[in-house]
């Protein structure tokens, strides 16, 4: 008799279940909003919103964005935050500029010094929070101003355009039926950052973690090389971002990189509302990225005011952190 008191009481307590049609909205209501832009706006401005030119400019513009949002997603995924990437593609992209220019070293070995050093500053990152136990946002910020300072003095606050490595703007910029390969690349590792978090053990381990890393722990996961992984990730992601920044601008501006801080986090949050609600995943990341991206094309071609821009994007992010902490109580109480 008390376990059929305690399955009716479990039943009650259960969130109720939506009609079909509420799921599928709930699930795909942001694709459905991003329809409704594309639609709204190719109405409205058909001879320069709806236009080839401008889809295309909205991929390759957005890839650098896109590449720093995959990365994002891990540290976020495990419960924590990195505000240091903004500061690392700025730097990525100095380096790079910097190694080519004055010390004339072949671009593959460019690469992978860039790479290597996002890699170890997302590490840092990662130790400082798990094995030191800072705060994710103290110890980010204090790291981000360190690479800021460091972008500083190795650029003098210039811009540095002279002797980058041929190898990046061809990474970047190669035409590949239509569109550069920077959209081709950040494509291939969204599918493969989808299939890891998806369907791999340290992609489970990555959301456990961020479920409740006590009881991740108790059941056996390392909880502090999960978190240093998901950051030392993060800044490989970072320093790629800047590669290709650095590609498609063709110079590196030292004051370029923080300014991509919040629309990553509003389109990491705003991506978790979409496609798995409540879970930060990588194709709602990537919808929310267009959705951004479109009605900030169209609001421009329209005439709107640069500064309606931060005001939508705070917006979105509240309202973005706001539904994936319901979404993802209801999904534990379920």
């Amino acid at each position: 008799m008390a376990t059929v008191d305690t399955v009716r009481k479990q039943r009650e307590a259960a969130p109720p279940r939506l009609p079909g049609w509420q799921r599928l909205l709930e699930r795909y209501g942001l694709l459905l909003l991003l329809v409704a832009v594309l639609v709204g706006f190719s109405i409205a401005l058909p001879d320069t919103f709806a236009t080839k030119d401008n889809f295309v400019t909205i991929l390759q513009q957005e890839s650098v964005l896109a590449c720093l949002c995959l990365g994002l997603i891990l540290p976020i995924a495990v419960g924590e935050f990195d505000l240091s990437i903004g500061y690392v593609v700025g730097f990525s992209a100095i380096l790079a500029a910097a190694l080519g220019g004055k010390t004339g070293i072949p671009g593959p070995l460019v690469l992978v010094i860039v790479l290597a050093v996002g890699l170890l500053i997302g590490a840092l990152n990662g130790f400082l929070v798990s094995g030191l136990k800072v705060n994710s946002l103290i110890a980010t910020l204090g790291v981000g101003f360190g690479v800021s300072a460091l972008t500083t003095g190795i650029s003098s606050s210039e811009v540095l355009f002279k002797g980058i490595p041929d190898l990046i703007p061809t990474v970047a910029n190669t035409d590949i039926l239509g569109l550069r390969t920077a959209v081709w690349l950040v494509l291939a590792l969204a599918i493969v950052m989808y299939v890891v978090l998806t369907y791999t053990p340290f992609g489970k381990k990555i959301y456990a973690v961020g479920g409740s890393e006590r009881v991740a722990r108790m059941a056996g996961v390392r909880t502090g090389g999960i978190k240093i992984a998901a950051f030392a990730l993060c800044g490989l992601f970072a320093a790629l971002a800047g590669l290709l920044n650095l590609g498609q601008a063709g110079a590196a501006n030292p004051s370029f990189g923080s300014n991509l801080l919040l629309p990553a986090f509003v389109a990491v949050f705003l991506g978790a509302t979409t496609i798995r609600p409540g879970i930060f995943n990588v194709w709602g990341t990537i919808v929310a990225i267009l959705l951004l991206a479109a009605a900030f094309s169209g609001l421009g071609l329209a005439g709107v005011p640069l500064w309606i821009q931060p005001l939508f994007e705070g917006v979105l992010l509240l309202g973005g952190v706001v539904f994936a902490r319901t979404e993802a109580r209801s999904l534990g109480r379920g």
